[in-house]
């Protein structure tokens, strides 16, 4: 069976980069993607999110969350905001908007239980609960790395969009300088950072283009993209010795101070506006 690149579904230019972590390549759009079978992919039982990444979910990124906030008002001036979270992790996010403006009305769906007063939060998968609610702001945050299928997760995006809704989508940058350094340390001899960030966590690799071109493929018009990190004291450090997670942080500070300089931080941000022929 020939494969297919889960964003421009081209067939021709798929190459295999990594053997070990089944890794591929399409040519054509330069998205970078993992093939593993379902039953063997990452599990998001309570633990994901409690235990096995607790950093990650310990440590908002306010940053971020504010920079949304600031947006959704510039872009959604004077409307009534309904806004849907999808993959909500702890609601973290849902949280922070809530104590921000008690007018927006929040939902939030995960994998997980979740209760708020004045948010609500549904349990279940998101592409296989039926939302009968329209939203006019959709926000997805570290969520579509983990996507087997991006073009069906972005299409019931795009459903559940009003006429000319806001969808803010936060992803990993493939061609980010810490993923430039792994890659080149790599072919080098040394595969630990490489095989950590290609570890089958993540699905999807986007590159700014590729997660452009999935946003426009679907129906979107591309308003903003951008470049960002997240709080160090959110990076899932490897369980070794003392000296090596020392080590290990210290070199991800370096980078995470040297990559605004080459606009090269690891993680982007695109927002986009439906498209009115949807």
């Amino acid at each position: 069976m020939m494969i297919q690149c889960p964003i421009c579904h081209d067939k021709r230019k798929i190459i295999k980069l990594e053997g070990r972590l089944n890794l591929y390549r399409c040519n054509s759009c330069l998205h970078t993607f993992t093939l593993i079978p379902k039953e063997k992919q990452e599990s998001y039982s309570d633990d994901y999110f409690l235990k096995t990444h607790r950093n990650w979910f310990n440590n908002p990124n306010y940053q971020l969350f504010d920079f949304i906030y600031e947006q959704i008002l510039k872009l959604l001036p004077n409307k009534k905001i309904q806004l849907l979270d999808v993959g909500c992790g702890k609601g973290d996010f849902l949280r922070y908007i809530a104590k921000k403006n008690t007018k927006i009305k929040l939902f939030g769906i995960d994998l997980i239980d979740n209760r708020s007063p004045n948010i609500h939060f549904i349990k279940g998968d998101f592409l296989k609960e039926k939302i009968q609610t329209k939203f006019n702001v959709i926000c997805s945050l570290a969520v579509i790395d983990h996507i087997n299928d991006p073009s069906l997760f972005v299409q019931k995006l795009n459903n559940l969009l009003q006429r000319e809704g806001i969808l803010f989508i936060m992803a990993i940058d493939n061609n980010s300088l810490i993923y430039r350094i792994a890659r080149l340390l790599s072919k080098l001899g040394m595969p630990v950072a490489h095989d950590r960030l290609y570890s089958s966590h993540h699905l999807q690799h986007y590159t700014k283009q590729s997660l452009k071109k999935l946003m426009t493929m679907n129906g979107f018009d591309v308003l903003l993209q951008k470049n960002h990190n997240y709080p160090l004291k959110a990076v899932d450090v490897p369980k070794s010795n003392f000296a090596v997670e020392k080590m290990y942080k210290f070199l991800v500070r370096l980078i995470f101070l040297l990559s605004p300089i080459f606009k090269s931080e690891m993680l982007q941000t695109i927002i986009c506006k439906k498209g009115t022929s949807k």
